[in-house]
């Protein structure tokens, strides 16, 4: 396994309510298998790190259920990797998905991509928290959290029907690597102006915060704001 992490490696939106919705593709994923899956990591192919669980800490995929996100990639067709893992510990992970413009992508997850165990509670002292606040004084209907080494952003963390309001905050887990990890953060407001940021994530503190404030407006934007 490549990834740099200690392990060997809802309903669907029917219609998008935002413009900005219009510029990227979808992903489904489909849980095919016998568990409810607690924790779905993304990581764009050409990344040596996971990206962050896009289900968060206050959501599952329940055996033969479904869930639909965004995905922003920068070429015509871009590959991504998926790791889920189970109730059970069951670790399934997905390697090199080509995702194309103008086709919606859908990633089964069966017990044919099954590849290894882990005990939950190893898995938990190996991922940290980080709380996302948005100060923006805006709605954000787009948030994507993508390592730093990428060219892509990726998934859309909110999945195809979640916002977060003026003054309220988001949870993810991401895993605790050796060194500190330089994640890219980028949000997309009610109005379509984009803030972007990168953070570097300590690997000794189990749990990190961070804002999302006006000035951190992509200056294309700034000026009308």
């Amino acid at each position: 396994m490549r990834k740099a992490i200690l392990i060997p490696l809802f309903i669907l939106a029917a219609f998008s309510l935002w413009g900005q919705s219009e510029y990227y593709n979808t992903i489904e994923f489909r849980n095919n298998t016998s568990g409810e899956i607690l924790y779905l990591f993304f990581s764009p192919s050409d990344s040596g790190y996971w990206g962050p669980d896009v289900l968060g800490d206050s959501r599952t995929l329940m055996s033969k259920q479904s869930v639909e996100f965004y995905i922003s990639y920068p070429d015509e067709t871009n590959s991504f990797d998926f790791m889920g893992i189970d109730e059970f510990g069951n670790i399934y992970e997905i390697y090199d998905e080509p995702i194309t413009d103008g086709e919606a992508a859908v990633i089964v997850i069966n017990k044919s991509s099954k590849t290894d165990e882990i005990d939950l509670d190893i898995l938990g002292e190996m991922l940290l928290g980080l709380e996302i606040v948005n100060s923006t004084g805006k709605e954000i209907y787009f948030l994507f959290i993508s390592p730093a080494d990428s060219q892509m952003y990726g998934i859309d963390f909110l999945d195809s029907m979640t916002t977060v309001m003026p003054d309220d905050s988001v949870s993810v887990l991401l895993f605790s690597n050796d060194t500190e990890t330089d994640f890219d953060i980028q949000a997309w407001d009610e109005d379509d102006n984009s803030y972007s940021f990168s953070l570097s994530l300590d690997p000794e503190l189990e749990y990190q915060y961070v804002e999302i404030v006006p000035q951190d407006m992509d200056e294309e934007y700034s000026e009308d704001a």
